[in-house]
């Protein structure tokens, strides 16, 4: 009489186990790049609002201070935490100034930037 054997072998074991650590595994993956791209998200729109307060500081020094901003004159970037911020004033015709606004940042993708331009004139 043949003795009937129940239970799993051990290979039939270590197969299930690679299978939960490959599911695993991947769960990690997909969580991690989540996370990395909702970071990023993150820093591109507080980049952009500091962008667009620049702009909006630049139009004040062009209300406050006419003669000297259309004389070339710009105001000075703020000091971000973890920004990097750059403001150009460039006289382009009579009257007329294009301001560029570079915000950027640095992740472990590289270097990362968020660009505003806008024409000044006098009014």
């Amino acid at each position: 009489m043949k003795k009937q054997e129940t239970g799993q072998s051990l290979i039939e074991v270590l197969a299930a186990l690679a299978v939960v650590i490959i599911v695993i595994l991947a769960l990690i993956a997909v969580v991690t790049t989540s996370i990395r791209n909702a970071t990023f998200a993150k820093n591109q729109s507080l980049a952009t609002q500091y962008a667009q307060e620049a702009i909006e500081k630049v139009r004040v020094f062009r209300d406050e201070e006419p003669d000297s901003f259309f004389a070339g004159s710009c105001p000075s970037p703020e000091t971000l935490t973890g920004f990097n911020q750059t403001i150009s004033c460039q006289t382009e015709a009579e009257g007329r100034v294009k301001v560029i606004v570079t915000v950027s940042w640095t992740d472990a993708k590289g270097i990362h930037q968020s660009q505003l331009t806008t024409y000044l004139t006098k009014w």
